[in-house]
């Protein structure tokens, strides 16, 4: 075990898998210590038995390397399949070294960092005991072996600083390797305190001063370190650095060499990071870590309690993590539970955006008030209302995505909306938002809504007065007559509950009374009713453009499309292609379609179409 790996006394916790699965066991059989390994080079993801997996990279056919210590491995579909190093026991003699060959010929000597050349997809490993820089040769097929070999470095027990051609120089306990879109590499060099680079066939050292631990900005030299242990390219110009004993994350401008500190406070001891999407992941002991620009906060794990834990991200348990990667192809990290011996795998969920609005902020005592939030990449919602002098109406509940509410005294509302996903929460509140006074003899004005206009003929549709100057008496009316009342509601109650037998328009009426007078609203065509195979739909937020369309359109509203079909005025169903946020809608003839969408979280959503060619 080398010197970036901690001591561990902490005693593990164990549990069973969580419901909200963003924490899994991706690769690896859990067990604690070292020195466990399988004879053979071809295994089950999840019955590999690694041994302190260190560090992991995705390459361009979106294969995983993964770094143990004493092997080079490639996580290849369902099977990891070891590439190099010794293939038994790694507390053998002969199971370290420095040989280079073709597969399990070649040694290492707890290998850590791993980056593939995205020009070449050949693979580069920092060998941290044996402070050599290797290459292993891209993976073709099982049959044709990874011939590894030395780029730059010389073999040193203790570690040596020298810089000048690959052949000559020295290193000491590199750690982590990064490389940019020329092919140049870059080598977080922790014993020498220093970040190298290599290019043209020499080595350099760019931001640090050698075997000189320190705390510092500036140019170069300037900079000092203490203990850097992990690297990121966020572009060919930017590189993250987590400076792990001084508890903080810093940016090397790599075309001046300028260190600058990005996150100074709210870590422990973190080892990895990585740019995803705008926001900053650390690797902090235990936890994966968020930066957004402003904060820190725990994204996945516990800060200070060590098990092994799949499930929510928040529930979820790591042993000591090492170096983490990410992956496009399935907007997901991948991180070295090097403690418990496996690959884990935590999907990224970007942090809910939260928005809502009142219909009217004035109303009346006793006046319904339609509460509609606009959120995304939100899956639970808790509205909080201030004073409690309200009634929710017709069944809302404050874990609605909208809420309808009523007022039984006069005073202003303080309205909050806390929505939140797996990796975080979002509160919005509105001071004084909603004024109710008590204001009489005035005639109604007459207002309804529905929580949904576009449903299917199974679902209850709730249609709510929002009528001002608190009418006594209603009358809805619905034509066509093809629905029926729910939940002990009539044609006279305040709000309604109904079930649409046929697909189709309809158009609603109310008309609401009062001591002072009588007044009715109709919305023409306001409800639609479409076949949806009996799937519970959401109501829709989502627009498409253009529309009326041709040939193609995009969706608006939603985070992504999984699935799309078109459902004609016949009833007939069409299947649609869609590409991201894009949908196909060439082979439609024209007319008028409601268009069924599913997302990335399983919404299903509708809405109308016209097509003209």
């Amino acid at each position: 075990m080398n010197k970036v790996l901690l001591t561990l006394t902490t005693t593990l916790g164990f549990a069973g898998m969580a419901m909200a699965q963003n924490v899994t066991t991706y690769a690896g059989k859990q067990y604690l210590g070292s020195g466990d390994y399988n004879a053979t080079s071809n295994n089950n993801l999840l019955d590999e038995l690694f041994s302190y997996p260190l560090g992991i990279c995705v390459d361009n056919n979106n294969r995983m390397w993964v770094t143990d210590q004493h092997n080079i491995m490639i996580l290849d579909g369902s099977l990891s399949r070891i590439r190099g190093g010794f293939l038994g026991d790694p507390t053998s003699p002969g199971a370290t070294g420095t040989d280079n060959g073709t597969a399990t010929v070649s040694r290492f000597n707890t290998p850590q960092g791993v980056e593939v050349n995205k020009n070449t997809n050949d693979v580069y490993i920092v060998d941290t005991d044996n402070a050599l820089i290797r290459k292993g040769t891209q993976f073709v097929n099982v049959s044709n072996g990874t011939v590894f070999t030395t780029v730059a470095g010389n073999y040193s027990f203790s570690g040596d600083h020298v810089d000048g051609l690959t052949s000559a120089a020295y290193f000491s306990s590199p750690t982590d390797i990064a490389i940019n879109s020329s092919g140049e590499m870059y080598i977080c060099d922790f014993g020498n305190e220093v970040i190298r680079k290599i290019s043209g066939g020499k080595v350099t050292t760019i931001a640090g001063k050698p075997k000189t631990s320190g705390d510092a900005t500036g140019v170069g030299s300037k900079a000092l370190f203490y203990a850097p242990t992990g690297i990121f390219l966020e572009s060919d110009n930017s590189m993250l650095i987590a400076d792990r004993n001084n508890k903080k994350i810093k940016r090397l401008n790599l075309s001046t060499n300028e260190v600058t500190e990005v996150i100074s406070t709210g870590l422990n001891f973190p080892t990895d990071v990585v740019a995803v999407n705008g926001r900053i992941f650390i690797a902090d002991q235990y936890c994966i870590k968020v930066y957004d620009g402003t904060s820190v906060k725990v994204y996945a794990g516990q800060e200070t309690e060590v098990g092994y834990v799949d499930g929510a991200a928040k529930d979820a348990k790591f042993g000591l993590i090492n170096l983490f990667t990410y992956r496009k192809a399935d907007s997901a990290f991948f991180i070295c539970d090097q403690v418990n011996n496996i690959i884990r795998r935590l999907t990224l969920q970007d942090p809910p955006s939260v928005a809502f609005a009142a219909n009217k902020t004035a109303v009346n005592v006793g006046q319904t008030v339609a509460l509609i939030s606009s959120c995304s990449r939100t899956t639970s919602y808790t509205w909080s209302i201030t004073p409690n002098t309200y009634t929710l109406q017709s069944g809302s509940k404050l874990t609605d995505k909208d809420l309808y509410v009523s007022f039984s005294a006069t005073g202003s509302y303080t309205i909050t909306l806390v929505g939140a996903n797996s990796s975080d929460k979002t509160t919005v509140t509105k001071q004084n938002y909603i004024n109710v006074s008590n204001t009489s003899n005035l005639n109604p004005v007459c207002d309804f809504t529905a929580d949904i206009v576009t449903p299917n003929n199974v679902q209850t549709v709730r249609l709510f007065d929002l009528s001002d100057n608190t009418p006594t008496e209603w009358q809805w009316t619905i034509n066509p007559t093809t629905f029926s009342y729910l939940n002990a509601t009539t044609s006279t109650s305040k709000n309604i509950d109904v079930k649409f037998n046929a697909f189709g328009t309809y158009s609603v009426t109310l008309k609401v009374t009062n001591a002072r007078g009588t007044d009715q609203k109709t919305k023409t065509n306001y409800i639609t009713v479409a076949a949806n195979a009996n799937k519970q739909l959401n109501k829709s937020f989502v627009t498409l453009f253009p529309n009326p369309a041709t040939d193609k359109i995009s969706v608006k509203g939603i985070d992504a499309v999984v699935d799309a079909s078109a459902i004609s005025s016949s009833g007939a169903v069409v299947r649609l292609q869609t590409q991201g946020s894009d949908i196909d809608v060439s082979t439609l003839s024209s007319g008028i379609y409601f268009i069924t969408l599913t997302d990335n979280t399983g919404g299903v959503f509708q809405t109308k179409l016209i097509v003209n060619h």
